[in-house]
């Protein structure tokens, strides 16, 4: 079975790495930091105006008499034009208005109970719109259907601070009962809020942080641009080393890697990989040295054979003995001379 050829992997530097690390983990940081202030600040804001349209709302009950309301209610008559001739409904009015003067995001409303026998109606008795909008506005004694907070507000306090929206802009409510001398409640007090200021608020959050945010990202990110070109700059310098000491070139001054005033991690790896080329190439030059040596004893390993070759064989011997033969020829012929 033949063998599968191992995928090439793919490179990412450490500083590309170091790049979106920090750009992630800047991205979370500032997304928990901007949800938390974008919702501290709301809650201010709305607690702010929470309390604004409360201290209204309770200030305006003072000046209400609750015995003085409920004869409005009961005996006023309604002109054609919507309003009453009634005194008393125009000091109702008056100080309707005085509670808008005074707080000018806020629009008050009174009203008392309608037809019992009719589920959650309810008859308007004073309106700051017939002053502010008349077209818009309640006429005396209207009869309104309401979803049973009104109701309720002529019992307790009730509040709707999520904040609602129409041709004028954000609202929240929050109703109250008028009392009259005997503790009895005889009609509601209301008051619309402008909540606007809660969505400046959150839009002067959401397009400040914006510019924050790229001011900061982008001073951050040249930070750690350049941070982490002083981390990798050593270690780009020290693979290029070691692709050369790979190659067989040990003369590599990596002194230089490790030669600042303070020392950390890179510079101890620099050292350490300067001690392991240098006792490399010591080991290099070693086995060379064997090398060479090994070579020659081979060699004279070789001609000692090739000699003993030569030496053993039928041709050398005969060679051999007919040299012997001459030279004690050669002997006894000198002898022979001399004699």
């Amino acid at each position: 079975m033949a063998s599968e050829t191992p995928q090439k992997k793919r490179f990412i530097s450490l500083r590309v790495k170091l790049l979106v690390g920090f750009t992630l983990l800047f991205m979370v940081v500032f997304a928990v930091a901007f949800y938390w202030f974008y919702t501290f600040a709301t809650d201010v804001a709305m607690n702010q105006i929470e309390e604004d349209m409360l201290t209204t709302l309770y200030g305006g009950l003072e000046g209400i008499d609750g015995d003085t309301f409920a004869a409005l209610a009961e005996e006023a008559e309604l002109r054609d034009d919507g309003l009453s001739d009634d005194p008393r409904y125009w000091d109702h009015m008056a100080w309707i208005e005085t509670i808008h003067d005074l707080e000018p995001r806020a629009n008050p409303y009174s009203w008392v109970r309608g037809d019992l026998n009719v589920q959650n109606e309810v008859l308007f008795i004073g309106d700051i719109l017939r002053l502010t909008q008349p077209e818009n506005a309640t006429v005396f004694r209207e009869p309104y259907i309401t979803q049973g907070s009104m109701i309720t507000g002529m019992l307790t306090l009730w509040e709707d601070l999520e904040p609602y929206q129409d041709d004028w802009g954000y609202w929240i409510s929050a109703y109250a009962p008028i009392i009259n001398s005997a503790g009895e409640s005889v009609g509601g007090l209301g008051i619309d809020f402008r909540a606007d200021y809660v969505f400046q608020v959150q839009d002067s959050i959401k397009s400040r942080i914006l510019v924050s945010f790229a001011i900061t990202y982008l001073v951050l990110f040249g930070f750690v641009y350049l941070l982490s070109r002083t981390l990798t700059g050593p270690i780009i310098a020290l693979t290029g080393i070691a692709r050369e000491v790979a190659d067989g070139n040990y003369g590599q001054d990596i002194s230089k890697l490790y030669g600042g005033k303070t020392q950390d991690e890179v510079d101890a790896l620099a050292q350490v990989f300067e001690l392991m080329v240098s006792k490399v190439r010591a080991r290099e030059e070693g086995l060379k040295r064997q090398v060479q040596e090994l070579r020659i004893e081979i060699d004279e390993v070789k001609k000692a054979r090739q000699v003993a070759e030569i030496t053993e064989s039928d041709y050398f011997v005969t060679l051999r003995d007919k040299a012997r033969v001459l030279r004690e020829q050669k002997i006894a012929d000198a002898v022979a001379e001399e004699e």
